[in-house]
């Protein structure tokens, strides 16, 4: 769900969405039994997607749609809808594609609470729902399929402060205010925070995962504040920008310890062009195939979890050279299921 900085006009429309909920840790609302049914295939599949606004969300759905394509035994159709950010755009998607009696319906939310009547009255239309990528409040989905992003910032500023000996002066780079991921994620770095009262946030931004944003954030911060010894960013496209900028300004890069969650390839091959000292979970794009794969086996009435975790791609300088690319563009993410080859015909249309 981050942000790639390879096209810096894209990164600042990135989910400029209608979110309602709030800033504080959230409580996961629990999820239907799965109970599982039994249709017989071939099937429509419905996805109603937010956006395709950047890189990484392009990914996920030419994941999803590559491992259909290899699944003709048990998909006849696969009906992808695009709402480009906006919530009520989403409703009216969610209700199409109930209109058009889709089997199952795969959703990455555009909102915690907007899109939650939509998809209930989906459920009450006899169309089981599976949410994936970022969550959403109801408690009539059969599965969520959803990075445990709290766990992954905890980890992440965890790593920070103890390569920091547990002090000194940190930027904190967040995502989009309101947004129920960004709110998990702050609520795991504010818990790594916890018993290191030496550890100080001298700036604070809500840079929206965006590489221009962060980058002025950032600009603006060690203009006041020159003293800077570690980068606290919850997204990768923030923290390639965090360093851009200290390298601009003449700061060691290679010392100031930083960290972030995602994995586009852009940012890994400047890491190890610049020698950073840095730590990144991976988003992984193949989260969309992981909800395609929960829905097929509901429907073939197997059971299946009602919560789901992607696989954890943790990144350091011990591993870094297993996940840069060089023949790819640095619009490609980590986690796919793509081929190299197919990466390359995607990301350089």
């Amino acid at each position: 769900m981050k942000n790639n900085r390879y096209l810096p006009s894209l990164l600042s429309i990135f989910i400029l969405l209608i979110m309602t909920a709030c800033s504080a840790p959230r409580q996961t609302p629990t999820s239907s039994p799965a109970q599982p049914t039994t249709k017989q295939p071939p099937y429509t599949v419905g996805v109603s997607n937010v956006s395709v606004a950047n890189s990484y969300r392009v990914q996920v759905i030419e994941e999803i749609k590559y491992a259909a394509s290899k699944k003709t035994d048990l998909i006849k159709s696969l009906v992808i809808t695009d709402a480009g950010g906006d919530a009520n755009k989403q409703i009216a998607d969610i209700e199409d594609l109930v209109t058009q009696k889709v089997d199952i319906l795969l959703v990455a939310p555009a909102s915690y609470t907007a899109l939650s009547p939509a998809v209930e009255e989906a459920v009450n239309a006899g169309i089981p729902v599976v949410v994936f990528n970022t969550d959403l409040e109801s408690d009539k989905v059969i599965s969520r399929v959803i990075p445990p992003y709290r766990e992954w910032a905890k980890l992440t500023t965890e790593w920070l402060v103890k390569t920091m000996n547990g002090k000194g002066d940190i930027i904190a780079l967040r995502g989009i205010a309101g947004l129920a991921a960004e709110a998990d994620e702050w609520a795991g770095a504010e818990e790594a925070l916890k018993g290191y009262p030496d550890i100080k946030i001298i700036c604070t931004e809500y840079a929206d995962w965006a590489y221009d944003k962060a980058k002025t954030a950032v600009a603006n911060c060690i203009a006041n504040r020159p003293q800077i010894d570690g980068i606290l960013s919850l997204g990768d496209a923030m923290t390639w920008a965090a360093a851009e900028v200290l390298l601009d300004q003449g700061y060691d890069v290679t010392k100031i310890p930083m960290i972030g969650i995602g994995g586009s390839n852009g940012f890994l091959k400047f890491w190890q062009t610049n020698g950073l000292n840095a730590y990144v979970i991976a988003d992984p794009t193949d989260i969309g195939v992981t909800a395609l794969n929960v829905a097929l086996d509901y429907l073939q009435g197997k059971t299946v979890s009602a919560q789901v975790s992607p696989s954890l791609y943790a990144i350091d300088n011990s591993n870094l050279t297993q996940f840069v690319k060089p023949s790819l563009p640095d619009s490609a993410w980590v986690g796919t299921q793509l081929t190299e080859e197919e990466l390359i015909k995607l990301l350089n249309k």
